[in-house]
């Protein structure tokens, strides 16, 4: 099993659950719950911006007493999939208008 470190993860983001360094198993148990922090690692993002998706509804999540939130592994990872094939999506509807404009013409 792969781990990644979390070493690099500043403490101190508002509503976000991080006691320091931790390490999150790659591969492992689907149904584990990540920390703000966690997620944002994992979707190349800001633990802001994860709260963000949190509360537009986006991404779910489950507010802990202390006004935290903890995600599930499995959401995730769903959401980083999604985002991924709209990313994708997006660029091939670029190439294709930019080559109907003629943007990539040949050049004289």
């Amino acid at each position: 099993m792969h781990t990644l470190l979390f070493d690099s993860i500043p403490a101190g983001f508002k509503g976000v659950n991080h006691a320091g360094p931790s390490t999150v198993p790659m591969g492992g148990n689907m149904n584990q719950t990540m920390t703000v922090a966690e997620v944002a690692v994992v979707l190349n993002t800001t633990p802001k911006y994860v709260v963000k998706l949190i509360r537009d509804g986006k991404l779910p999540a489950i507010a802990n007493a202390n006004g935290t939130h903890t995600v599930e592994r499995e959401d995730a990872e769903a959401y980083r999939l999604e985002a991924r094939r709209r990313g994708r999506k997006a660029l091939e509807e670029l190439a294709r208008v930019s080559q109907e404009a003629g943007i990539y013409g040949k050049q004289k």
